[in-house]
């Protein structure tokens, strides 16, 4: 969805300090945590009439999970945060501070990342190629496809997905 409109509104100092704390927990801009919180309450709503019909074959789910990312070809591990997953792809937010740490190229940069789904205990691994990466001001965001998973991983996925 292109963003191609500014929008400026005050609020209490309170209620913005709480807005940064979860934007800092969920390692993502203030804007960009108030334009999910909005869109939220709207689809709640049923208001939000700019949703593009989805263009990838599984919808991604948004949760917030840290991840172990490793490059074995390049010796390198870092540490970082899926920001959403579907049973093709996945969003990670990778610090700044940890770009040396890990070498990601705009297209076909493979590595693993290993988490742990929400309520489950056993470690999902799915090995991953880069699709797409932007950067903003404390993050590199990652969009990638999976292209291999051993069958117990993809089958937690499928089942937390679905």
């Amino acid at each position: 969805m292109k963003k191609d409109t500014p929008i400026c509104f005050r609020v209490n100092s309170n209620l913005r300090e709480s807005l940064a704390q979860i934007a800092k927990r969920d390692r993502r801009s203030l804007s960009s945590t108030i334009e999910m919180i909005l869109i939220n309450f709207l689809k709640e709503k049923k208001a939000f009439h700019g949703i593009i019909k989805e263009r990838r074959k599984y919808p991604r789910k948004d949760i917030t999970v840290s991840a172990v990312i490793s490059q074995s070809q390049y010796g390198k591990m870092g540490v970082g945060t899926i920001a959403n997953i579907s049973l093709d792809g996945v969003g990670v937010l990778i610090p700044k501070d940890f770009k040396q740490q890990i070498i990601i190229d705009e297209h076909n940069s493979k590595f693993e990342i290993v988490f742990n789904l929400p309520m489950e205990n056993k470690p999902v691994k799915l090995s991953c190629d880069s699709n797409r990466i932007t950067d903003d001001k404390d993050n590199i965001h990652v969009g990638a496809y999976f292209i291999d998973a051993d069958f117990k991983s993809y089958k937690a996925l499928q089942t937390y997905l679905t």
